[in-house]
């Protein structure tokens, strides 16, 4: 892929158009006074609002990044971690992965909410909760490409706790209640890029991950059949080790 090479990825159609809603949305806000600030409000995720009626919101809130530099940051990882991995997966799963990773973050954020009356009333934006989502997917799916961090090259396996130490960092200064979708993006991103649909993959998925990591203290490791592999005949547990 184009990441591991050091290269620019492709600027993709699904990059593309997402990534020019969410910076005419997040422009637009600004510029339009009364109706920008109306505007935000009925785009802003906020749990109870669901209750109310509010249901575009998990759809919507992140197309709204209050300010530039995350609009910038996020604009940039969209591309350079979602171009590659469109065009691995192809335009349809790319922009389903976007939204499936948001809404499920949203909802369970609302679910958070029901007992923290802190976070029901918070108002979620930006797309820093898909980009979570995207870093974790990239480490799922392109473990030994080798990215920039920062000017940093690193494999991008290590997105995946590099991104869950940074949430957890900033959970800590700022709190918790602002970064819970991001968390749970983090999440929902590892599970989705890796082709798990039920319940029982994801216990399986955990199982075999458990076993890996005890394997390669011993230089040995899970070696998956092809049957075994996202969709491809049944989902069952790997069967060989080398």
């Amino acid at each position: 892929m184009p990441m591991g090479n050091f290269a620019f990825p492709p600027f993709t159609r699904g990059v593309k158009w997402l990534l020019i809603a969410t910076v005419a949305v997040s422009i637009l806000v600004p510029l339009s006074g009364a109706f920008g600030e109306n505007l935000k409000v009925l785009l802003a995720f906020v749990p109870a609002a669901l209750r109310h009626g509010y249901v575009w919101q998990p759809f919507t809130y992140t197309f709204v990044n209050p300010d530039p530099l995350g609009l910038i940051f996020a604009g940039l990882g969209l591309w350079l971690m979602g171009g590659s991995l469109e065009a691995m997966w192809g335009t349809r799963r790319f922009v389903t992965f976007y939204f499936a990773t948001s809404v499920l973050a949203a909802l369970l954020t609302a679910v958070i909410g029901i007992f923290s009356g802190s976070v029901a009333g918070f108002p979620y934006l930006g797309n820093w909760v898909v980009i979570e989502a995207l870093a974790a997917a990239f480490a799922v799916s392109l473990p030994s490409a080798r990215i920039f961090l920062y000017f940093l090259p690193i494999e991008a396996r290590l997105l995946l706790p590099i991104s869950g130490g940074i949430t957890l960092l900033f959970m800590i200064f700022y709190g918790p209640v602002p970064f819970l979708p991001q968390l749970f993006g983090l999440g929902m991103g590892a599970l989705l890029a890796g082709g798990v649909r039920t319940p029982r993959q994801v216990l399986l998925r955990l199982r075999v991950w458990w076993i890996d990591r005890r394997l390669r203290s011993r230089r040995l490791r899970v070696v998956r059949g092809e049957e075994d592999l996202p969709g491809r005949g049944r989902s069952g547990s790997d069967k060989y080790l080398h």
